[in-house]
């Protein structure tokens, strides 16, 4: 069984899709009408080992990255990742690509550090409303070494140079946190797109620092917590309507 084992794990192109119990269901499905199989906990680690001599070397530097990898194709053996350097690398496959052109009234971004690799700052994802459908989809992913400005700026200028098919892409909208480094990389790219900053990221940063510099204040007096409260819903209010709202 131990060599059964071994050869279904090398017959698998991708390890990542190999589920180990089901492996062995499978195969002392098939072996048990000859003769009794080993029980699953005494064959495991062989599985596991197997498994993990499929995978690709660990990768502990962002210079480790590969520039090629059967691991950037598709299913449809398509390029999944479109650029690469020092800094920052970018993978988005032609559907990803199509959906960032076609869909392009609004794009979200945000970057992410709970799922980032140790040796990088952050992974980077944009994504796309798909109005037809009701859904947001993602339209790309981004392993960065750092938050400067020009590696965003490098990050928007390859995914509009690999969606643009001589087609030009000028996204209107564009959803981001407050980080000033996304948002000037962005005009700099689509110097006429609207920067729309995320409510979300303005309220949580709103309640930071209210509670670094006066929590208790605040918290203990009904006036001044309600001003707060007019203060942190100001992004809802017309401009026109501010003073008359307030006063």
């Amino acid at each position: 069984m131990k060599h059964k084992i071994k050869d279904e794990i090398k017959k698998h192109s991708n390890p990542f899709d190999i589920k180990r119990k089901r492996l062995y269901n499978e195969i002392s499905k098939e072996m048990g009408f000859i003769y009794p199989c080993p029980e699953y906990i005494s064959v495991k680690t062989l599985i596991l080992r197997s498994i993990n001599k499929k995978l690709p070397s660990n990768v502990t530097t962002f210079n480790d990255i590969p520039n090629e990898s059967e691991y950037y194709k598709t299913e449809r053996n398509e390029d999944f990742m479109i650029f690469k350097n020092s800094d920052l690398v970018i993978f988005q496959s032609p559907f990803q690509a199509k959906l960032f052109k076609k869909y392009n009234n609004d794009i979200f971004v945000d970057g992410t550090f709970y799922i980032a690799p140790k040796f990088s700052q952050q992974v980077f994802i944009t994504r796309t409303y798909v109005k037809e459908l009701n859904s947001f989809y993602t339209t790309s992913y981004s392993i960065l070494r750092n938050k400067k400005q020009k590696t965003y700026k490098m990050l928007f200028n390859k995914l509009k140079q690999n969606s643009n098919n001589n087609i030009i892409t000028e996204p209107k909208n564009v959803h981001c946190d407050f980080e000033k480094g996304i948002s000037k990389a962005v005009k700099k790219i689509f110097p006429n797109i609207n920067i729309k900053y995320c409510i979300w990221h303005y309220k949580n940063l709103l309640e930071i620092k209210k509670n670094e510099l006066c929590r208790n204040e605040v918290n203990d007096d009904e006036k001044i917590f309600n001003y707060y409260k007019g203060i942190s819903n100001l992004p809802f209010i017309n401009p026109e309507y501010i003073m008359d709202i307030f006063s």
